[in-house]
């Protein structure tokens, strides 16, 4: 049976590719004329619009999702835009879902992963479980 250390680690090896192949789609667009944009709702009715990249505000404004889709389509007619989100990895069906240490029950893993991925989570708390320093263990779950 393959022990809790050898999970963790792959779990955080496996957040390090996928950050680092949504960084190479990310490049990917910007590399043909599209920005890449986050924002949202900020507030009640308020939202804002920002560059993904530089952090530079493109729109704020009031109005909820409606008046957000205006601004969107008036600063982007061209629609080039993408927000940043359409790049996350997301594990709909659990059969998508890697196995990341046989032998591991998968209600264990399942356990682990939410516990890697809460930010509340310090990373010397997962260094301690992954025999990584905490540096590393920052690396791999940025």
């Amino acid at each position: 049976m393959t022990d809790i250390r050898d999970c963790v680690q792959a779990m955080l090896r496996q957040n390090l590719a996928d950050e680092q192949a949504r960084q190479e789609r990310i490049s990917s667009y910007e590399k043909n004329g599209r920005r890449v944009v986050n924002g949202g709702q900020t507030g009640e009715s308020s939202w804002e619009i920002t560059d993904w990249r530089t952090g530079d505000v493109l729109a704020t404004g009031t109005g909820g999702y409606d008046a957000y889709d205006d601004a969107a389509r008036r600063l982007d007619p061209g629609g080039r835009w993408i927000h940043v989100d359409h790049f996350d990895v997301d594990f709909e069906d659990e059969e998508d879902e890697p196995e990341y240490a046989p032998g591991v029950p998968a209600s264990l893993a399942e356990a682990l992963r939410e516990w890697l991925d809460l930010n509340s989570t310090p990373n010397e708390d997962v260094a301690v479980v992954a025999g990584w320093s905490a540096e590393e263990v920052d690396r791999h779950r940025r």
